[in-house]
């Protein structure tokens, strides 16, 4: 999916996570996508579809960097985060927003102590209602597996990377996959499809993302919203267990019984 079309849906409230994972090398395009999501979810336009507009007070403010309802976990340590940061962090976070998210955002989340990082689990596990995290890191593998099982991940690509007819060829893989586990075709299919193409634990991820986004786009386009709900907590239960170490075949076969409902 797009990255507008994907902070379109999250602003838009298709999707039901609390905290993102937003990963991409550190720089200007990670902050871009962190500040252009922050600005649809505060945005205030009646048009869904129009989120973020760039116009109403909301967006602005994101944009001048003056929000209340956007909060920088501040980093008070030479080399990383300190457990004092992650209690104001946290603090801030429980006063709620004053529009309409709070939104908490840690910049270089890669630099999160294990401490810090259990410090955040009960934030990241019961945040208020009106509260959104977003995580940017650059190595999500150096966050805590129960910090992952936390967060639905979003994948930035490199300005500069242009995929080649590999890459191109391994996404179509991945789509068809997706495409299977949804209910697309036989369950044979789905198991040889994922034999051949998911070798390592970010493979069987990727192939739930593609799931994720197909069945957000469904909502958008008008079907069952409850049913696509239901359809996305399956499937972050099932990236929960890859992320604890589950077999990542067995996890997709299973996921893929339960989208289909045998």
């Amino acid at each position: 999916m797009h990255l507008n079309a994907i902070i379109k849906s999250i602003a838009g409230g298709s999707s039901s996570a609390h905290a993102y994972i937003v990963e991409g090398k550190s720089g200007s395009s990670r902050d871009d996508f962190i500040k252009r999501l922050s600005m649809g979810l505060e945005c205030r336009c009646s048009e869904v579809s129009e989120r973020p507009c760039g116009r109403c007070d909301a967006c602005r403010q994101v944009a001048a960097g003056s929000s209340m309802d956007v909060v920088h976990m501040q980093m008070s340590g030479k080399n990383g985060y300190k457990t004092e940061d992650a209690n104001t962090f946290s603090s801030r976070l429980d006063m709620g927003a004053y529009g309409r998210y709070l939104i908490g955002i840690i910049d270089e989340a890669d630099s999160l102590s294990e401490t810090v990082q259990n410090k955040l689990l009960k934030t990241l596990e019961e945040p208020r209602p009106d509260v959104i995290l977003l995580l940017g890191t650059s190595n999500p593998d150096h966050l805590l597996s129960t910090v992952r099982s936390r967060c639905s991940s979003i994948r930035l690509q490199a300005e500069h990377d242009e995929p080649d007819e590999a890459e191109n060829e391994k996404a179509e893989a991945f789509r068809k996959a997706a495409a299977l586990l949804g209910g697309e075709g036989a369950f044979c299919e789905f198991r040889e499809s994922i034999e051949k193409c998911v070798k390592t634990r970010s493979d069987a991820l990727m192939i739930i993302d593609c799931a994720e986004e197909s069945f957000r786009e469904r909502m958008m386009s008008g079907d069952s919203a409850a049913a696509m709900a239901d359809r996305l907590e399956l499937c972050e239960k099932a990236r929960a267990d890859i992320e604890r170490d589950m077999d990542k075949n067995k996890a997709l076969k299973r996921l893929r019984l339960e989208l289909t409902g045998h």
